[in-house]
């Protein structure tokens, strides 16, 4: 028989009809023994790519021997099964299998085969916590495969002794073996070609991992790198993902969290789309994807990964991965707040090691315990425990770990020094030792490119001089720690920068308060918006940088900012629209369910589904990013281009402000409010020491009285009483700047002052609105982004009659709800002369269809913000819900105005960096240079009233800020009409460029 239709029929076939093959073929199956060994080979092949596959033959074979009464077949097969077993994690069962092989081997006097079932065994052995076992049962069958010259075999023996060595702190011996073997393979000719290769990449592979744990980064990249390059070249799929989960891991390792969540994330693509049967190696993903996202501030899916993992881990018995898995979970546990349940997970962890005699495990937990001890103030017992492991770490040469253990140490040197009161010798003492200890820590992890304990020493060597007063370098230090963040800021994209900054923005906050506390407002400032909204100005520059191309180069066909450039982007970004289809289909029945008539469960599986579109929508969005981010990552990071965020030049800021305009930029830090106050000329600070506290006593009264059900004329007394305190608070220490009557005023708020109507703050005698022409940045920087020539140039090039862009203007009433913003679509359409969409027409398909090179877009409907899912923040159109997702896939370059005309479009989430995310973000990331948007539910009619007035002074020449204005003061000045309270006139505002339209200008001339 052919035996490579044999082999073909028998990985083909399942378990059973592979049984009824064998025996419909035995009789051209003559020569028993051949046949035994071309079976257990194949095993061996598929054994790394598809042990699964692997599995099935070895039963297969084991049946084979049973049924024609061959023992060394039988026995192969038992040998197969084992290595199996303990491939896919069966550790126990596996060596049951290996040791009923190996007394078959014995008995037929065969002791290769029998030194060959024991490199299965060891490992297995060792992974079940019998290390000494192991190590023992290696070195018998090492001394088998050099006696009778099997010296290929006896390097794999040496692979698996290696890896068990690496597992119990025993680095330089393990480094030694691998070297052994790296020089031995190349020697050999008594085996294939393929397998030396695979054989050197394997070897390479973990002789990276070991150097990774030692520090080395920069040798274990390229042998990473050298490894997966040949496992692509022998089509070794299992393989070249496991190499790519260790590049994963050594980008984690350095602080490059961007980069490791996205090869985690192709390594778990590349698993699930070539159908790998790897559950345990799925767990491990799960793992590492859940380390990524807790340094990323994204604990609760951190939490719930890492459960998912522990229990497949718990299934399969495994006493090291386990302990590690609980160990890794223990971390998220903490960062949720669950200490209870963290330090049991650790408990079981070390119980798991120590019996095990997995040492430095043990040991990193112990390290785990000591953070866990200073988070709950014990100081003392922190400092004693990490003292101890750090120890033993430096005599392991375990510079990561040291590190980390230092750093502990030194936190808890602080604290205890914070609390004594005077400066006492004790206090100089505790001081002193940290210092040293602090300093030695930042070399050690500058040396070896530890970025997260780079920003982290300096950071508290900056605390360290504080407290000293030494104030030159505590600002030396701080400088370094933000120098640090934003490299490993320039490794995040999408919305990870944020999300990291949740955590690092308090060096930002200190470099602040040292620099106000020194009297250098500017530089103060610089820092401020230095990390001020970082991910919307990369959305921008990336804009910018695509559509910068000559004209020849440009794609003008498409509807997104970034481009598909792999096979992988283009099945996410169809993955992505079609779940999309799904959320906004059931955002449509949702909104037509009628209550009354339908069962309340119905209502309860749509907002489930609804749910459910949302998380897969969030993980695909990210992912997209990440990819199109990554398509082509460079093997070493320490390669990779410098940040490309560049300090604020406040000179450069300067030159943005018209002659008399003033921006305001406000910050919250330590209860301290601080006011920045900028104009062409020059920059002060103002800083009231309680006002964080007076702003938590006075916007939540505000916003309570800024609804409908407060309106009446005692009411609007008492709002008006609250925005002139305000107003005080607010504005009034720098009364002195304000701008000429009509001048401008930029608002850069902070925080919760985002929510808050500048432009309604009231002086005792008028509102603010009422002087002066008021916009908001959600940055200063933004100044420097929006509205620039380029914009202009790239509209006469995509669009060289401006005529053909006509506004767009899309009406929905919400079945019915909203009859006046039907009104207000087809006046708006007659005044502006454009295309208008209603009802049924006003799709979401529509607007991305249509969207593109219109200088002006209307959308009339009803809003809402989701607080909770900012990226859900949407406007109701007739096919479902247009969210943030669906504003960022728009292509609004050279959009001069986006008009939210719905319920609390302008409200948006704080994320760290004062991000603001939500709806108005993701059309300003999408092109569009000016939003209006508002910040409560707002009343149908006075909307309608507002919209028209606001576009019909447009339509005169005014600019937009002053368009708004005057819209909103002709509302306010009808002193016979209910109008006059905020609540109807204040709640929209103008973000991003206040100047007047290009469109207009255009249009008159035309």
């Amino acid at each position: 028989m052919d035996t490579d239709l044999f082999l073909r029929n028998l990985r083909d076939l399942s378990l059973e009809e592979g049984k009824v093959y064998i025996q419909e073929h035995i009789d051209e199956l003559s020569d028993h023994a051949s046949v035994g060994n071309v079976l257990a080979d194949e095993a061996l092949n598929q054994l790394y790519t598809n042990p699964a596959v692997s599995l099935k033959l070895s039963e297969l074979l084991i049946f084979f021997g049973e049924y024609v009464s061959q023992p060394s077949s039988h026995a192969l097969g038992l040998k197969a099964k084992g290595d199996s077993l303990r491939a896919i994690g069966l550790y126990q069962v596996a060596m049951e299998c290996l040791d009923s092989a190996g007394d078959e081997f014995l008995c037929l006097g065969d002791e290769v085969n029998w030194a060959r079932s024991r490199i299965a065994w060891i490992a297995a052995c060792a992974w079940l916590g019998r290390v000494d076992e192991a190590l023992e049962g290696a070195a018998r069958a090492r001394d088998v495969f050099e006696r009778l010259g099997e010296y290929y075999w006896a390097c794999v023996i040496d692979h698996n002794t290696a890896v068990i060595l690496k597992q119990v702190g025993r680095y330089q011996e393990a480094l030694d073996l691998y070297d052994r073997m790296l020089a031995i393979y190349p020697t050999l000719t008594d085996q294939s070609e393929v397998l030396i290769k695979r054989a050197i990449a394997m070897a390479k592979v973990s002789k990276a991992v070991t150097l990774a744990w030692i520090g080395e980064f920069e040798q274990a990249y390229r042998l990473e790198q050298e490894a997966l390059d040949t496992f692509i070249s022998l089509e070794e799929t299992s393989m070249a993902i496991n190499s790519e989960i260790n590049l994963a891991s050594l980008d984690y390792a350095q602080g490059y969290y961007g980069s490791a969540l996205q090869r985690y994330y192709q390594a778990r693509d590349s698993v699930m789309h070539n159908n790998v049967e790897a559950p345990l190696l799925l767990a491990e993903l799960k793992l590492w994807i859940a380390n990524c996202l807790v340094k990323l501030n994204r604990v609760q899916e951190a939490c719930q990964l890492a459960m998912e993992a522990v229990q497949v881990y718990r299934e399969q018995g495994i006493s090291l991965d386990m302990g590690d898995a609980l160990r890794e979970y223990a971390i998220m546990l903490v960062a949720a707040g669950k200490i209870e349940e963290a330090v049991m997970a650790l408990e079981e962890a070390w119980s798991l090691f120590s019996r095990g005699g997995f040492e430095h495990h043990a040991a990193v937990v112990k390290l785990q315990q000591s953070e866990l001890l200073f988070k709950i103030g014990s100081f003392d017992a922190a400092y004693d425990q990490a003292r101890l492991v750090k120890e033993y770490f430096e005599t392991q040469s375990l510079v990561a770990r040291s590190v980390r253990a230092s750093l502990v140490m030194v936190d808890a040197l602080i604290a205890n020094a914070q609390q004594t009161e005077q400066q006492n010798e004790r206090k100089v003492v505790l001081l002193q030792q940290a210092v040293f200890l602090c300093k030695r820590a930042a070399l050690q992890a500058h040396k070896y490119n530890l970025q997260e304990e780079v920003y982290k020493s300096q950071y508290l060597l900056g605390q360290l001089f504080t407290l000293q007063k030494n104030l030159a370098k505590a600002f030396r230090h701080y400088t370094a720690a933000i120098v640090q963040i934003e490299r490993m800021l320039d490794d995040l994209t999408y919305d990870l920068s944020p999300s990291f900054l949740h955590t690092t923005w308090i060096v930002y906050e200190d470099m602040i308060a040292l620099c106000l506390q020194q009297s250098q407002g500017e530089r103060a400032f610089a820092y401020l918006e230095q990390a001020r909204s970082m991910a919307l100005r990369q959305y921008l520059d990336k804009s910018k940088a695509l559509h910068g191309k000559r004209v020849e180069e440009r794609d003008f066909n498409t509807s997104t900012v970034f481009q598909a450039k792999s096979a992988a982007v283009l099945r996410i970004q169809q993955e992505l629209e079609n779940w999309q289809g799904k959320y906004r289909s059931y955002s449509v029945q949702l909104a037509n369910s009628d209550t009354l008539l339908s069962p309340s469960v119905d209502r309860e599986v749509l907002q489930y589904e609804l749910e459910r579109c949302e998380a897969k929508i969030s993980e695909l969005f990210e992912l997209l990013h990440l990819y199109q981010a990554g398509t082509s990552l460079p093997s070493h990071p320490r390669k990779r281009a410098k940040l490309s965020t560049k300090q604020v030049d406040i000179v450069q800021l300067r030159q943005q402000l018209a002659p008399g305009q003033l921006l305001l930029a406000y910050f919250l830090y330590k209860g301290k409010l601080v006011i920045f106050a900028l104009t062409a000329e020059q920059l002060i600070t103002y800083e009231i020491p309680d006002g964080v506290e007076q702003l938590e006593r006075l916007l939540p009264f505000l916003h309570a009285r800024l609804l409908p059900a407060t309106l009446s004329n005692q009411q609007e007394h008492m709002v008006h009483r609250l925005l002139q305190k305000l107003y005080d608070l607010l504005v009034a220490p720098v009364a002195s700047m304000l701008p000429p009557s009509s001048g401008y005023l930029t608002i850069v708020p902070y925080g919760p002052l985002h929510k808050l109507p500048f432009h309604a703050l009231h002086d005792g005698s008028r509102f603010l609105i009422e002087d002066f022409q008021i916009n908001y940045l959600p940055a200063s920087t933004i100044l420097t982004q929006l509205s620039t020539e380029e914009d202009e140039q790239y509209m006469n090039l995509t669009n060289p009659d401006l005529s053909l862009g006509r506004p767009l203007i899309f009406g929905f009433s919400g079945n019915g709800h909203l009859q006046h913003a039907l009104e207000e679509a087809k006046s708006l359409a007659t005044i502006l002369e454009g295309e208008c969409y209603l009802e049924g027409e006003a799709t979401i398909a529509q607007l991305i269809k249509l969207s593109s090179g219109r200088p002006i877009i209307h959308l009339a409907t009803h809003g809402q913000s989701r607080l909770d899912a900012p990226n859900f923040s949407s406007v109701l159109l007739a096919d479902g819900q247009l969210n943030a997702v669906d504003a960022f896939s728009l292509n609004l370059r050279g959009c001069e105005l986006v008009t939210l005309s719905g319920c609390e479009t302008g409200l948006a989430l704080s994320g760290g960096g004062d991000e603001q995310l939500g709806l108005g973000r993701a059309f300003l990331a999408a092109g569009a240079t000016s939003l209006v948007m508002s910040l409560w539910p707002v009343e149908d009619t006075a909307t309608n009233e507002l919209m028209q007035l606001f576009y019909q002074h447009l339509l005169k020449g005014e600019s937009k800020v002053q368009a708004l204005r005057f819209a909103e003061c002709d509302l306010l000045s009808h002193t016979s009409s209910i109008y006059t309270h905020p609540y109807f006139w204040a709640s929209f505002r103008l973000v991003g460029d206040a100047g007047p339209l290009k469109f207009q200008r255009t249009r008159s001339g035309r």
